[in-house]
């Protein structure tokens, strides 16, 4: 006769031993969805208008979300608040952009810049699939495609289609709220990296990809 052990509590992943963490994980997946929809809603107007400059962005978003509803859960997360704070900041703040007039140059570059960094991010994203997160997490090392190049390839994707967001939709505002996203991002990176070069493994794998975001800067 054989029996099935229950598993030891010990044993599990975090968000079945923490109701609290899992419920924490739910309510960031519903806040997302709620916020991204008003987002492509505002966009979605402008759009429909007949402005095209930052259909790019949005779709990235749209893909985002759908990556963030979809992703596997993590083996480990941290629990630092400041380190959900500069998740926020990375990821949610840039839907807080605003559409600007523009001149027509402007608006073609900004747009050409947006669609190099949404095909960036699709590149990474086939490479990364649901692996994907916002707060810092263990969901499993990649290390092939563009993680070969640097550690961070999908936020670099990001910033690069909020430079071309905020070259077609220029502003003292927006300027503002990209400079905090990308220190946001910074801080992200180093949350996330402290998370895991406690494994030998992503140890490893940084002394192989020297550069986190920007090849010979950073």
């Amino acid at each position: 006769m054989t029996s099935t052990a229950t598993p030891a509590p010990a044993s599990l992943p975090w968000y079945h031993r923490h109701a609290w963490r899992r419920r924490l994980s739910y309510g960031q997946d519903a806040a997302l969805v709620i916020l991204t929809s008003v987002f492509v809603w505002v966009h979605l107007q402008a759009v429909l208008g007949g402005s095209l400059k930052n259909l790019p962005f949005v779709a990235e978003q749209l893909v985002l979300v759908a990556l963030f509803l979809t992703r596997r859960r993590p083996r480990a997360v941290t629990t630092r608040p400041f380190d959900w704070g500069a998740a926020a900041i990375g990821g949610w703040l840039p839907l807080a952009y605003q559409i600007e007039a523009a001149a027509p140059t402007a608006e073609r570059i900004g747009t050409t810049v947006q669609a190099v960094g949404v095909s960036a991010a699709a590149c990474c994203i086939l490479y990364l699939g649901r692996s994907f997160g916002v707060v810092a997490a263990d969901r499993g090392l990649k290390t092939s495609g563009p993680y070969r190049i640097v550690r961070h390839p999908i936020y670099a994707a990001h910033l690069v289609t909020g430079l071309g967001f905020l070259v077609a939709n220029a502003s003292a505002l927006n300027a503002l709220l990209f400079s905090a996203v990308v220190a946001g991002q910074i801080l992200r990176i180093r949350a996330e990296e402290r998370l895991l070069l406690a494994t030998a493994d992503y140890a490893a794998y940084a002394d192989r990809v020297r550069w986190r975001l920007v090849p010979f800067v950073y």
